[in-house]
């Protein structure tokens, strides 16, 4: 039994965390190690990314490329994974790759904050202004001056241009690979990791002293390197023969990365609250476990990434007008639920900005937008029919014969028998006589016998 416990552990080990299972290194390797940071920019990327630096300094890495491809992302996120390259004990260079793709936004802010920043063919970078939840470009001068200094500080700090780096915020400058390296942005061209590390050759990265006591970092030629007063010192010589290895991020960061995803979390959200709230109303089929599950993944993920207090409250609201239409049956609340809901969903990103390309911000609110109204309508659709079937008055037994029409068998005067919805009854006629083979109507019921009129013919 011992035995089956630590297999099962090895092996789920071995699917979460590969990489540190499945990479092991020689001291001292000529080794490159390559990652992939593609989409959004989310927590899951912060610890993606703080994963690849250790694997790096486990292997004692040369280098790490970090082959970037994103529209941009959460402000935290963007903010800690700087942090994490600058206090990289191995250089970090990010390629703005594959060729033709871009690192808007967010992604600016963390090439600048690389020890070597590279682009690759048709490849732009920019866009940097943050914008709200809602897609509008926050022009606010408390965060436009606090992000780029951000910006501008790790472009000073990396021996490149601040005043690009000042506009790609204030004026959302926009620059492909040919502009961003002549205008001293990016220090590398490239359209693969071999080209670039080829390149490489012969340059040394230094972490020069300053005349104000400070620190730059410099790419310089190998044979030039003395000239600088540094502090640390990385050549590249023979690095173009250096051994690839491709990061593998393990199964949990996969799963990070969707429920961190802010379309993702909110959906989860929406769909919890009206699978919910359907299963309150239908019991027995499983809604209630499937919205619980739902609605409990997505408070991880809002946790995780936060959430706009306005949008919460009009979540709650919704819910609180549907749950109120339920128990009234008044028509107007479940609309006003619904649409409290979906405004809830245009505020379901993370506060109070975002550095991300605006365009991808709006396809994210359609999304959302479509699914809550999608959502509601469906529920709206269920409860009035739950309604209309509350209204309809049940019938059991011998009550489906009241009003219901027959024939008498025998003569009526005034007992005799009737058949009526294809069933023999003693019956009593209220009217008279009633002769074998007239209609009757049955009117009520006392003990076994049905009380009947003649049903009169139509003139």
């Amino acid at each position: 039994m011992m035995f089956k416990v630590r297999l099962f552990s090895l092996v789920f080990a071995l699917a979460v965390f590969p990489s540190f299972f499945l990479q092991s290194y020689p001291a001292k390797s000529n080794l490159v190690l390559v990652a992939d940071v593609n989409g959004e920019i989310t927590m899951a990327t912060r610890d993606l990314v703080e994963d690849v630096l250790k694997v790096a300094e486990k292997a004692d890495a040369r280098l790490i490329v970090i082959r970037l491809n994103t529209p941009g992302g959460e402000v935290e996120s963007v903010q800690k994974i700087m942090g994490l390259i600058e206090s990289s004990e191995i250089p970090v260079c990010t390629f703005v790759y594959p060729p033709g793709s871009s690192a808007w936004s967010g992604g600016t802010y963390i090439l600048m904050a690389s020890h070597i920043a590279a682009m690759a063919s048709g490849t732009t970078i920019g866009s940097c202004q943050p914008v709200f939840p809602t897609g509008e470009v926050i022009n606010a001068s408390k965060y436009v001056n606090a992000l780029t200094a951000l910006i501008v500080h790790h472009a000073r700090l990396h021996s490149r241009n601040e005043t690009a780096a000042e506009l790609f915020v204030k004026e959302n400058l926009n620059l492909g690979p040919e502009e961003a390296l002549r205008g001293h942005v990016v220090e590398l061209l490239a359209d693969d990791v071999e080209s670039l590390l080829y390149k490489l050759e012969g340059l040394s990265l230094l972490q020069c002293r300053t005349e104000n006591g400070t620190t730059r970092w410099m790419l310089v030629s190998s044979k030039e390197a003395q000239k600088y007063d540094y502090v640390k010192r990385f050549d590249f010589d023979g690095i173009s023969q250096a051994t690839l290895d491709e990061y593998t991020p393990g199964l949990s960061y996969f799963f990070l990365s969707i429920l961190y995803n802010p379309f993702v979390c909110s959906l989860l959200l929406i769909v919890g609250l009206f699978s919910l709230l359907l299963g309150i109303k239908t019991p027995g089929y499983g809604a209630e476990l499937v919205g619980a599950i739902c609605i409990f993944l997505a408070l991880i993920s809002f946790g995780v990434i936060g959430i706009e207090p306005a949008a919460l409250a009009l979540f709650i609201l919704g819910v609180s007008l549907i749950i109120a239409e339920l128990k009234t049956g008044v028509g107007m609340l479940a609309l006003g639920g619904a649409l409290c809901i979906v405004m809830g969903s245009l505020m379901l990103f993370p506060s109070p900005k975002w550095l991300m390309y605006t365009g991808i911000i709006r396809e994210i609110q359609t999304g959302l937008v479509t699914v809550a109204v999608a959502a509601a309508i469906a529920f709206a659709f269920i409860v009035y029919k739950v309604a209309q079937t509350k209204k309809v008055k049940v019938k059991t037994g011998a009550e489906t014969l009241i009003g219901a029409v027959g024939y008498a068998v025998t003569d009526l005067k005034p007992k005799g028998h009737i058949r009526v919805l294809g069933e023999f009854w003693q019956a009593r006629c209220l009217n008279g006589e009633i002769m074998k083979g007239e209609e009757v109507k049955v009117l009520g019921i006392e003990g076994l016998t049905l009380l009947v009129k003649r049903v009169e013919e139509k003139t």
